[in-house]
């Protein structure tokens, strides 16, 4: 290969390197983050508060429950219920709604939506669901999470910057605060 072509592809290669080194510290980090999100509680804080309402009798909501689940033609209790606009009542079965049955009592009509996962991409997204997954996938991704952290980190320590790889290095940042500032 032409000495001028490799210089070129090896300053190529050093450029795009540093600008991406930003967003592979943020990959990493929040890959490893996504794996444990069981142990920071979802990152979600919630607060509860009390407030004593009147109360009321339970047989209303209950009829009404009945009612539909009698049109929809099961016997056990929906796991979310919603009530969409002033006239659309969804029944929603099994994890994040699989079964869904969309019901319109103003213009008599019912639809039902069944969920199937769609392969292999729903085995490639379980992958990062921990509570899902066995422990030595996540050994094993959070020990390529770690690598590749480490890799990066120390490339960037080793290298001789010049002005341009010191803009580099501060755009990927730049980049990597926007995205974290966005995300």
């Amino acid at each position: 290969m032409d000495p001028k072509t490799r210089h070129l592809l090896r300053n190529l290669h050093r450029w795009f390197g540093l600008f991406l080194a930003g967003l592979v510290v943020f990959y990493c980090l929040t890959g490893l983050l996504l794996n444990h999100r069981k142990s920071f509680g979802y990152f979600i804080d919630r607060h509860r508060s009390v407030t004593r309402v009147e109360k009321s009798d339970t047989a209303m909501m209950r009829e009404f429950i009945d009612f539909y689940k009698n049109q929809i033609g099961r016997s056990d209790d929906p796991t979310v219920i919603r009530i969409r606009g002033a006239s659309t009542i969804e029944f929603l079965y099994g994890s994040h709604g699989r079964t869904t049955y969309i019901i319109d009592p103003a213009r008599g009509t019912m639809e039902q939506i069944d969920k199937t996962p769609r392969q292999p991409w729903n085995y490639l997204n379980r992958l990062h669901k921990v509570f899902k997954t066995s422990t030595a996938w996540l050994v094993v991704a959070d020990f390529a999470c770690v690598t590749i952290l480490l890799v990066t980190l120390t490339g960037l320590f080793i290298l001789r910057y010049r002005p341009l790889d010191w803009l580099l290095v501060i755009g990927g940042a730049l980049l990597l605060a926007a995205g974290v500032f966005l995300a």
